[in-house]
């Protein structure tokens, strides 16, 4: 399908140039996360891939006339479609308007502006807000990137007590390409959730990184078998000569991830890993082997091929007082894992004396589909003030029946206050802006990814960003 920016909006936003008052000038709209939202901070990230994605085309001809079919089959009228603000658009060659944006990486509080959004043009401002639509994609990258944000937060303490906290970044890997509802989900979400981890089998996610962040090599993974490889092995003897095959064609310093599940998970480990041919060749050799035991109950199954892995390799008392599998030998549980599951599986694991160097985790629809919508973070986009022949006023929202609704008035900063949080401010604060130019007037203006990177770390730090987590 060919992209037409004209029609990327709902269809009533077409007939919104009738409706507003006469000689309206300028429109300037902002989004945030109203309260109520799953988390009382965001891990901001997404609007860079939205603006590459859909803005930074020219409008043409032929899209004014297919805007124009379309807009007269939907409505039965030629009345509504406004064709001169969008010939004028494609005469000067972009669209006049300026988007600024929190650097993305930032962790903001709820109630904060994320972007801003007005129009250049006094001839645009009635179209102004029909970019709301696309431009509210946003809410999905920053609710993926928040929530994995939310369990490196939760995995932090574990790996603190117990073990590493250099394995943190490669604690939770994205096997969500194939559950996701489109690809450019996939991209999106899989990219956001790089922000926090390294570990991806998302390959688009890594390519949209590198194509639109301009960073290459963000995600990391590993020899990995499928149960389309281990079953064509078959039962018995094949499980055998599937992990053989599997040590032969691997380098010796390869991480190999076998999944064990294809028969028995407890007679695999018993009775292929723990066998001598294959128990030697594991000891001898110095990449890990990470076992995939991805049926059945996730902390029995784990906790059970882990005490039947100290039978058969042995096991370490490390510094901090917690057990570590022998011969770089450990599990990846990928099966059953959201933010909760995986959070919970590393303190029921720590309970009983493992530490979190032994496992790591991979979730697909529980990391970037299940469970996520607009209004998982609650997102909107209000406008807030417009000019009138140049004179200008406020814009509100405030619905008594729910004041959670309620939206903020006039144009205003993001600045960094007393306590080291974000906080909105009016324009006459002498304090510097948080809001950085991002598109204006055809002009784009990205950050890398190492600085999207950056930004991400240096908040990660200060953890009283992190308050209410649910």
């Amino acid at each position: 399908m060919t992209e037409n920016i004209i029609l990327d909006t709902d269809a009533y936003k077409l007939t919104h140039h009738l409706q507003y008052p006469e000689h309206l000038t300028k429109i300037y709209s902002y989004a945030e996360a109203r309260p109520g939202s799953r988390f009382h901070t965001l891990s901001w990230f997404g609007l860079q891939m939205v603006v590459h994605d859909h803005l930074l085309g020219k409008v043409t001809e032929d899209m004014i006339d297919e805007a124009q079919t379309l807009s007269q089959s939907v409505f039965g009228n030629d009345e509504f479609f406004n064709r001169p603000v969008w010939e004028k658009v494609a005469k000067i060659g972009y669209l006049p308007i300026r988007i600024k944006e929190i650097g993305e990486g930032a962790q903001v509080p709820i109630s904060t502006p994320l972007l801003t959004l007005e129009s250049t043009a006094p001839w645009f401002a009635t179209t102004l807000n029909a970019l709301e639509s696309i431009l509210m994609h946003v809410w999905y990258p920053t609710t993926i990137a928040t929530n994995s944000l939310y369990i490196k937060k939760g995995l932090e303490p574990v790996f603190e007590e117990s073990g590493s906290l250099s394995g943190l970044e490669l604690a939770v890997n994205d096997f969500g390409l194939r559950g996701a509802s489109s690809l450019q989900s996939a991209q999106r979400a899989g990219a956001a959730h790089l922000l926090h981890f390294r570990s991806s089998d998302n390959l688009p996610a890594d390519k949209a990184i590198a194509d639109i962040y301009n960073f290459k090599g963000r995600s990391v993974s590993v020899w990995a078998t499928e149960h389309s490889v281990a079953t064509s092995y078959g039962p018995g003897r094949g499980e055998i000569d599937y992990v053989n095959a599997q040590l032969d064609r691997a380098g010796e310093n390869d991480i190999v991830s076998i999944v064990i599940d294809s028969y028995d998970s407890v007679n695999f480990v018993k009775n292929v890993i723990g066998s001598d041919q294959i128990k030697n060749r594991i000891e001898k050799r110095p990449g890990r082997v990470v076992l995939r035991p991805d049926s059945g109950e996730p902390q029995e199954i784990d906790e059970q091929v882990l005490n039947l892995l100290d039978d058969i390799f042995g096991s370490s008392v490390n510094k901090k007082g917690y057990k570590v599998i022998d011969h770089n030998v450990g599990i990846i549980q990928g099966d059953g894992m959201n933010r909760q599951t995986i959070i919970q599986l590393y303190h029921y694991l720590l309970n009983k004396g493992w530490s979190a160097d032994n496992l790591v985790v991979g979730s697909g629809g529980g990391l970037l589909q299940s469970g996520f919508d607009r209004d998982t973070e609650r997102f909107a986009i209000k406008a807030s003030y417009g000019e009138i022949d140049g004179k200008g006023f406020s814009i509100r929202k405030h619905p008594k029946q729910d004041p959670n609704k309620n939206s903020k008035a006039g144009r205003f900063k993001v600045v960094i206050g007393d306590n080291g949080l974000l906080e909105t401010s009016t324009l006459n604060d002498p304090r510097p802006d948080q809001l950085r130019t991002l598109y204006e007037n055809g002009n784009y203006y990205p950050e890398d990814f190492s600085a999207v990177l950056k930004r991400a770390e240096d908040f990660e730090k200060h953890s009283n960003w992190l308050s209410g987590q649910q």
